[in-house]
């Protein structure tokens, strides 16, 4: 972005350093409850089923939600739509609330994860 003066004037640094915070708090929003999933089961193919499932749930909601007037509500249910990195880009910055939603998902699944783990056996 440094090397090109008309991107470097269109998208200010503010705006990709706001993105790269959101987009370390919307892979922490699926991370978190990925390490509870991780914690709870035995088997990687849950673990990975579960990931895939979050992510590809979260976006499909937040889609049908965006597209379709009566599903409206369960937007706020995803993390896709708290996660706006072009208007994070465009606008110098994000909203407070989102970000914070983002890290309260990924923290309670962290925070869900460690009971799981002192109390998991590690043994084969």
């Amino acid at each position: 972005m440094a090397l090109s003066p008309a991107l470097h004037h269109a998208v200010p640094l503010r705006g990709v350093l706001a993105a790269g915070v959101l987009g370390c708090a919307f892979s922490l929003s699926l991370a978190g409850p990925a390490v509870a999933v991780s914690a709870a089961v035995r088997h990687k193919a849950q673990v990975v089923g579960a990931t895939i499932a979050l992510g590809a749930v979260g976006f499909a909601v937040n889609f049908i939600a965006l597209a379709w007037q009566p599903a409206n509500p369960l937007r706020y249910l995803s993390p896709f739509h708290y996660y706006t990195p072009g208007d994070a880009l465009a606008q110098g910055g994000f909203a407070r609330g989102s970000l914070a939603v983002l890290v309260t998902v990924g923290l309670a699944g962290l925070g869900a994860a460690v009971p799981l783990l002192l109390r998991r056996d590690l043994a084969p």
